[in-house]
């Protein structure tokens, strides 16, 4: 698997690179149809001024996009947890991708459905915000391929990516809808109407 690394306010040394690429080349012997891989490593400082690593490792395939991402203070720790935590994503998308095979022989022979977007959560200002505070401005924007998918196939890529949130286009009502975990810990979903 070819993965493309990327660094924001660190340093890629040799070193570095050759760690992560070992660590890297254990996802080689679990097979899945990858179509883009990136491994993004970036420094973060906290209020207190204590240094944050923050490592980062997306993957996506013809039909669902794997993310996992892992903090720490030790540069070695967050690499290391970030590529264990994609491990266990792999290997739970692979039971669920044989488990959805087989019961779809049993039935029937549904169409295969590939999906998915990956947003990021982000807070958001409250619209009642102090006037002399600034206002809120937009710092991220994403841009991503839309699949149809059923509303459980939208519950399970989320679930994938540990989101609270999902979009994807529902053909049922052919639109795009937002699929968002509830407090309770049922699932509500949004479907937009244009007035």
């Amino acid at each position: 698997m070819e993965v493309r690394l990327r660094t924001l306010d660190v340093a890629l040394t040799p070193a570095l690179e050759r760690y992560i690429r070992e660590r890297l080349a254990k996802l080689d012997r679990i097979h899945t149809r990858v179509v883009d891989a990136r491994f993004e490593l970036r420094s973060e400082r906290q209020r207190g001024g204590v240094e944050l690593f923050v490592a980062q490792f997306t993957i996506s395939t013809r039909s669902a996009i794997l993310r996992a991402e892992h903090r720490d203070r030790e540069i070695h720790l967050a690499i290391d947890g970030t590529i264990d935590h994609m491990t266990s994503q792999i290997k739970r998308f692979r039971k669920k991708q044989i488990l959805k095979r087989r019961r779809s022989r049993r039935v029937s022979a549904e169409p295969d459905a590939t999906a998915v977007l990956d947003v990021a959560s982000e807070e958001f200002a409250s619209p009642e915000a102090a006037e002399d505070e600034p206002s809120p401005v937009i710092v991220r924007r994403k841009r991503f391929t839309v699949y149809p998918m059923t509303e459980e196939e939208a519950i399970e890529q989320m679930e994938l990516l540990g989101h609270d949130f999902f979009v994807f286009f529902n053909p049922a009502d052919d639109q795009i809808n937002v699929l968002y975990r509830r407090q309770d810990g049922d699932y509500g979903l949004i479907q937009p109407v244009l007035e």
